[in-house]
């Protein structure tokens, strides 16, 4: 009898052991896990409807506000001039590069003068032109030549006077020799005056620099037209 309870006790105290420190502690641990508060509920409670998520607020695109249009470039118009008659030429050669077209008017500045060149006006031809030159010759004209190139080709020329007095009684003279299809001519070139109209800036600047260089001739501001 006392065998069987010293049996008994020693397999209740190896249950005990096995129970206190053989057992891998997955229990014990899971006892000690920490709690999640937030999902704990009471019985009874309502669950919380499901929260939509919350968009980031819209960043404000900047408007942006169109500039206003430039104001146009100035435009002014100048008077260049008087300019002799002798470097007329020249000055329209220095404005070539502004490449001015219509914007360019040149003005001359009172009538021709002399010399004075008595003529009469080109014929058809050369054969006409010889004709008249022997018809001429024949009523006593002298001082004749027959014009054989340029604009006046074929014009016969009657003299080259240097004063209209002179060339007027040599045109009286012919008249009365019968040559009534002669005329007189003033030769003479007259000093110029160049309009330079609604020019730039650039161009203002440069046909100041253009005017220093050519020297002389005044450059001044005008009303546009």
């Amino acid at each position: 009898m006392k065998l069987l309870f010293l049996l008994l006790l020693l397999a209740n105290l190896a249950v005990f052991a096995v129970l206190q420190w053989g057992g891998d502690g997955s229990a014990d641990a899971a006892r000690h896990l920490p709690l999640q508060a937030e999902r704990i509920r009471l019985l009874g409670e309502p669950t919380p409807a499901a929260t939509a998520p919350v968009e980031p607020a819209a960043v404000p695109v900047p408007v942006l506000t169109p500039k206003p249009d430039s104001p146009a470039a100035p435009v002014a118009c100048l008077r260049w001039g008087p300019i002799a008659a002798a470097r007329l030429d020249e000055a329209s050669a220095l404005l070539t590069p502004l490449k001015l077209g219509d914007r360019l008017v040149i003005q001359a500045q009172g009538e021709p003068g002399g010399p004075y060149w008595v003529y009469i006006p080109p014929l058809a031809n050369k054969t006409l032109a010889d004709a008249k030159l022997n018809e001429l010759a024949n009523l006593g004209v002298k001082d004749l030549a027959v014009v054989r190139a340029g604009k006046w080709q074929n014009a016969i020329s009657l003299g080259l006077y240097a004063k209209q007095p002179i060339a007027d009684a040599r045109l009286a003279e012919l008249r009365k020799q019968g040559v009534q299809s002669s005329r007189i001519e003033a030769r003479g070139k007259t000093a110029s005056v160049l309009m330079l109209n609604q020019l730039d800036a650039s161009e203002q600047a440069q046909l100041q620099q253009i005017q220093q260089t050519f020297g002389g001739a005044r450059l001044s501001t005008v009303a546009c037209r």
